[in-house]
């Protein structure tokens, strides 16, 4: 039976460049979006914040968050505020009790990136928090909603290998601007054989989401490599596909969203739409 994860890995160190001014005093994973629970009730919470509570109500209960310069609001958001609440009214006290509630059930673990060194550099940092274990990795500014059986999947499938992982793709119009797939399909999976970051001529149209499951062995994968500028977690997914590895995808459908705010327009479209998101 396989093992079910346990542990997630949450880089947040970029500096939300392109999505300045805004981003100059507020980290990007603090971002607004709006969501909807199954009340119907609209709510706005930060990015990462509603990550969080996906994941936690998956029983994702340890926390590694990657952190790095003026990102101190995450930590502070992440911090619960009992003195908060004796100046709030009923509804947004009961709110934030039951935020702080999973908070002080989980274990939450920073770590500092001091300099923009890349994506994969960043998750080579949680070496330590990971220790022997399966892990997930999601990156602060990018969202799944869990409206289908992907986490289930990407929770319970059975990674046996030393070099096994799976990955998320979805299919792209413009693959340029993302790491690009290439798989085969098997009987009951389809197969990774190749990844590339940000090609200048693209294999496939088939994008990697920044959501993924790791063995630990991905750290001395990416300890192998001596990049040409940033350290990208891609790079270490195309080292495990070199070494025998079992790489899996998960394709989402064309309907399955994404939540991308790495950009202007890609934050746009989200504020765009024409509901909030349902947060099941």
């Amino acid at each position: 039976m396989a093992k079910s994860v346990r542990k997630i890995v949450i880089p947040s160190a970029g500096m939300g460049n392109r999505l300045l001014p805004s981003t100059k005093e507020i980290p990007k994973e603090m971002m607004p979006i709006f969501t909807q629970d199954s009340k119907k009730r609209i709510f706005v919470k930060p990015l990462i914040q509603v990550l969080f509570e996906q994941f936690f109500s998956k029983g994702i209960y340890e926390y590694c968050i990657i952190v790095g310069k003026q990102k101190r609001a995450i930590e502070d958001h992440f911090t619960p505020d009992i003195s908060l609440l004796s100046n709030l009214s009923p509804e947004p006290k009961k709110l934030m009790q039951n935020f702080f509630k999973k908070l002080k059930s989980s274990r939450i673990f920073w770590i500092n990136q001091y300099e923009a060194k890349g994506f994969g550099d960043a998750v080579l940092a949680a070496e330590t928090f990971v220790g022997d274990d399966d892990f997930l990795v999601s990156a602060g500014d990018t969202l799944v909603p869990f409206n289908g059986t992907v986490i289930e999947e990407l929770m319970t499938t059975d990674l046996a290998g030393k070099n096994d992982a799976l990955i998320i793709l979805k299919k792209v119009s413009n693959p340029k601007r993302f790491g690009v797939a290439v798989v085969k399909k098997q009987k009951t999976f389809f197969q990774v054989i190749n990844v590339e970051e940000k090609p200048k001529k693209p294999k496939s149209n088939l994008a990697i989401v920044a959501l993924y499951r790791f063995k630990p062995s991905i750290f001395s994968a990416l300890k192998s490599i001596k990049p040409k500028g940033e350290l990208q977690l891609t790079d270490g997914i195309q080292k495990l596909i070199e070494q025998g590895g079992s790489v899996r995808a998960i394709i989402l459908s064309e309907k399955q969203d994404v939540i991308d705010i790495g950009t202007p327009d890609s934050y746009l479209k989200i504020l765009k739409k024409s509901s909030p998101l349902k947060i099941t």
